[in-house]
Parts: structure tokens; sequence; C-alpha cells
């Protein structure tokens, strides 16, 4: 199975900044996984800084989105991986499907740290 993140990690509360950085980071590897010379993210881990100063309701609500955006990010890759696996290529939506949901994770965080 392919991880992004492990399950006790992205369990753990609150989320601290280097452990931010590793999810974002990771998110950003699923994203040139699908789109090896695409658009990638439009966020980078310290456009997230701001999570340092968030409230603990605020972090809390952080890593339950991170962890539901990276299970998603995870099933969508391992589904293209397991396709490529066989020697076929996936079908282009699909992957667009996933890169998308990762594109949208990664903007319903930021907006979540902004606020």
């Amino acid at each position: 199975m392919l991880q992004i993140l492990s399950i006790e990690a992205a369990s753990e509360a609150p989320v601290a900044g280097g452990e931010l950085a590793a999810r974002i980071a990771g998110l950003q590897r699923a994203l040139r996984i699908l789109e090896p010379g695409g658009g990638g993210p439009s966020c980078d881990a310290e456009e997230f800084d701001a999570i340092e100063f968030a409230s603990e309701a605020a972090r809390r609500c952080f890593d339950i989105r991170s962890e539901r955006v990276i299970g998603e990010a995870s099933a969508g890759l391992e589904a293209v991986v397991s396709v490529r696996g066989t020697g076929r290529e996936p079908h282009p939506a699909a992957v667009d499907l996933v890169a998308e949901a990762i594109r949208d994770g990664l903007a319903s965080l930021d907006d979540l740290i902004r606020r």
C-alpha cells in the first residue's frame, strides 16, 4: 500500500511545524507523481506557517482535514500506481481527478489556516 504519511503520524495532535511541512511535502510529491511535468500545487509549506499561531481548535481541524486529504490522495495514487504496474496507462481523466482532489485538499487546508 502506498502511504504518503503514516496513520500514526497523521493522528497525532496537535500538528507541529515539522509534521505540517511533511504533510504538505507529501501531497506535493503525490502531485508530481500524477503530473511529472505539470503544474503541481499552488501552495508551499511556507504558506502554512500560520499554523504556529493557530488556536488549538484550528490545529485539530487541520489534523482532521489533512488526514482526510492524505487518505484520499493515497487511495487515488494507489489506484494509479496499480494500473501502471500492470503495464497500462490509467485514463487521463482519472489521473486529473486525483490531482484535482489533491489540489482542492491543499486549498482547503490553506483556507483553514488563513482564517
